[in-house]
């Protein structure tokens, strides 16, 4: 419970409120620009990943490039 707070209060920190306002035609255009994921956000997707470790440090140590090793343990929505 306390994680799950702690994260809601970050994230109301680092995310902008936006002014209440009536809904119409131009500001349901303006809120689903707040949610639609733009191309930047969708960057991640374009990324090579490769699904086993070993064989992306080969390929980086070939290209001297560095390897993200992504590791998580229980729920992947924090349900443990």
């Amino acid at each position: 419970m306390a994680r799950a707070l702690a994260v809601l209060l970050a994230w109301v920190t680092v995310v902008p409120a936006l002014p209440a306002q009536d809904l119409t035609a131009d500001s349901f255009e303006q809120l689903q620009s707040y949610i639609i994921p733009t191309k930047k956000d969708l960057a991640w997707r374009e990324i090579p990943w490769r699904p086993v470790f070993w064989d992306a440090v080969v390929e980086a140590q070939q290209k001297d490039m560095p390897v993200l090793l992504w590791g998580m343990n229980g729920h992947p929505m924090a349900c443990t």
